[in-house]
């Protein structure tokens, strides 16, 4: 029997979501970080609060819809075996 070369479709997907699960909260900090740095007279006090405040709703946000996406994966997966 020949050796299968590359992953199923199905496979593939769900390894990248799972990477991309990794990555997100990585982006989400530099998003949440740079701008202040770059730009410390647009974020006052307040309006820094509200970036962070936001960064880190938009972050979890993200992440849960990743890992919802990657349990219909998931689960799809167990009904087709």
């Amino acid at each position: 029997m020949a050796r299968r070369l590359f992953l199923g479709r199905d496979a593939y997907r769900r390894r990248r979501l799972a990477d991309a699960t990794r990555v997100v909260p990585v982006l989400f900090a530099l998003l949440a970080v740079l701008p202040p740095i770059w730009l410390p007279h647009h974020f006052s006090y307040a309006r820094g609060a509200v970036w962070l405040a936001v960064s880190w709703a938009l972050t979890i946000a993200v992440t849960a819809a990743l890992h919802r996406a990657l349990g219909r994966a998931g689960a799809e997966d167990e009904d087709d075996a």
